[in-house]
């Protein structure tokens, strides 16, 4: 189950905006899903998904689409064509990246619901 689908992606999360996400949402929903869930663990009971929960699990959906268009890109970080030049990124520095762009989209809309905690003070 995805905390969010895209009839919520399209006519709430966006408000108007046009979508990142124009090709299989449930599989960026999916994968954005499963990193919510390294966070919180298995506490969202999936009667009651906040809206918190959906706006966060879009936000994420859209981030792992960006990582998979860039992944496509094969890492090339920068392109001049004037003496071509080429540069790339590497895999480690795309993932650490990918990591902390995770983190602070999570801690942005869920630092204040208590799915954060873990049980230590």
């Amino acid at each position: 189950m995805n905390f969010a689908d895209e009839t919520y992606y399209t006519n709430i999360y966006l408000s108007g905006r046009a979508a990142v996400i124009t090709t299989a949402f449930d599989y960026y929903a999916r994968c954005a899903t499963q990193k919510i869930q390294r966070y919180i663990g298995a506490g969202i009971d999936e009667d009651k998904i906040s809206d918190e929960v959906r706006n966060c699990c879009c936000e994420l959906a859209e981030a792992c689409y960006r990582d998979d268009v860039a992944e496509n890109n094969h890492g090339i970080a920068s392109e001049s064509v004037g003496g071509w030049s080429r540069s790339y990124e590497s895999s480690d520095a795309r993932k650490a990246a990918d990591d902390r762009l995770t983190r602070d989209i999570v801690y942005k809309w869920l630092s204040g619901t208590g799915l954060l905690y873990r049980g230590v003070r």
